[in-house]
């Protein structure tokens, strides 16, 4: 009996065992299956779309929800507002912030070399460059030292916070030195030399980088690679952020202004108003406030437009203003959320959606309103429809009938006595030719 007990005790082990064998794995496998990686990228110049795009991306990654967060730069440079915001927002992150300077070949010039000396832990892909970091005001480099000072004060700081070469970073600034990789490598601006996003990662495995926050050690080997999708408000930003864009829409903004100031009563001034503001914000305005104005004008436009009864253009105009300063002001939640973010992106949803009534109803009035403006009219010489006699009126007396709520002078061939109702049949001289209305002559007017 003893020796049966010995036996089973030893199956269960070993089937213990096997179990552990083949769950192990599996465990193994799904953990490093949840490791996450968020993707940024900036491949264009450093605009008020690139600041808040980073920053978001910042709001979105909390630690017990990505490993890090990576950000690829292939820019020439940007506005120095926007590229201060994004390190500040770097400096912010809770996770490690990976900057890599990506496709092969490209480049990371100005403020993209500043944001990458930001990153927590800086790489390059192979043949790609970075420096050239001297201020520029307008369209010309300077060396005012208000400027170049500050910046290399920032650069210094952060390279002394990442262990880098604080010489070499300031020389980007002072003397534009201009890096490849292997020379990055070599002066300690960069840590790592990779060629593709998934090679960097195994590379940066295990990694001890330095943060505001203190030291952390990279954690991402195997990691899966999430792309950072830019909200509505990002995108809208990024269009009107274009260089060619803002300028365009300042420029017909100030003209339309002009033109409506000179030939008021168009919504010329209007018109050029909100043009004036959408190129302000790509110009680096406050997008908040402008936001705010706009949807303003837009709420203004759609209550004059109910007021004065027009053909939509009003409405339609003040729904689009409205619903563009609804997604501009649209910004990510704050953290901690004490409601579930879906909860948030919901609402949002339906707020855009009952947008939608809106601009149909505006849309059906304006296709009423110029479908009425091709109808041929038609002019009658006298009023129509069923009128009242005032007065007894005969073929040798004149008096006067009330149709359609107005006196009209009336004769008849035939007497009518006062209060009987009538129909007028002609006009001659402005003196109405008008005849009781009987049985005969409404089942006359009925067959006609």
């Amino acid at each position: 009996m003893q020796r049966m007990n010995k036996k089973g005790i030893q199956v269960r082990f070993v089937l213990v065992l096997s179990l552990v064998g083949i769950l192990f794995p599996m465990i193994s496998s799904q953990a490093e299956q949840e490791k996450k990686v968020l993707w940024v990228e900036l491949s264009e110049p450093i605009t008020p779309a690139s600041a808040e795009k980073v920053s978001a991306a910042v709001e979105e990654s909390p630690t017990d929800k990505y490993n890090a967060i990576l950000i690829t730069l292939d820019t020439f440079g940007g506005s120095a507002d926007s590229t201060f915001k994004i390190m500040d927002a770097i400096q912010s992150s809770t996770v490690p912030v990976i900057g890599y300077v990506y496709p092969a070949g490209k480049h990371a010039f100005s403020a993209g070399t500043i944001i990458l000396m930001t990153s927590d832990l800086a790489a390059m892909a192979p043949y790609s460059t970075i420096g050239s970091s001297q201020p520029v005001i307008g369209s010309q480099p300077t060396n005012e030292s208000k400027f170049v000072n500050a910046i290399i004060g920032k650069l210094t700081a952060q390279a002394e916070l990442h262990g880098r070469n604080s010489t070499q970073v300031a020389r980007f600034v002072t003397h534009n030195d201009n890096l490849t990789p292997e020379q990055a490598l070599k002066n300690h601006v960069i840590e790592v030399i990779a060629a593709s996003p998934e090679d960097l990662l195994a590379k940066a495995n295990g990694t001890k980088v330095s943060t505001l926050k203190g030291e952390v050690v990279l954690n991402t080997i195997n990691a899966q690679i999430i792309k950072y999708e830019p909200s509505l408000r990002a995108n809208l930003l990024g269009v009107l952020s274009d260089p060619i864009v803002s300028t365009m829409f300042l420029s017909i903004g100030v003209l339309a202004i002009i033109l409506g100031l000179g030939h008021p009563g168009f919504g010329a001034e209007v018109f050029g108003g909100v043009l004036l503001i959408l190129g302000l914000i790509g110009e680096g305005f406050n997008v908040n406030w402008a936001a705010l104005v706009l949807m303003g004008i837009g709420a203004g436009l759609i209550l004059f437009e109910l007021h004065v009864h027009g053909f939509g253009i009003l409405g339609i105009g003040g729904v689009i203003t409205l619903a563009a300063g609804m997604a501009l002001l649209v910004v990510q939640p704050v953290t901690p959320m004490l409601v579930p973010a879906s909860y948030t992106t919901d609402i949002i949803t339906t707020l855009s959606l009952m947008l939608i009534p809106i601009i149909a109803l505006f849309g059906f009035l304006m296709f009423k309103a110029f479908k009425a403006t091709k109808m041929k009219r038609v002019l009658s010489k006298y009023p129509v429809g069923k009128g009242r006699a005032v007065d007894d009126i005969s073929s040798d007396k004149e008096g006067y009938v009330v149709i359609a709520g107005e006196y009209w002078k009336a004769k008849s061939s035939a007497f009518i006595k006062s209060g009987s109702a009538v129909n007028a049949v002609g006009s001659k001289d402005g003196v109405l030719s008008v005849e009781q209305i009987t049985e005969e002559t409404s089942n006359r007017a009925e067959q006609l």
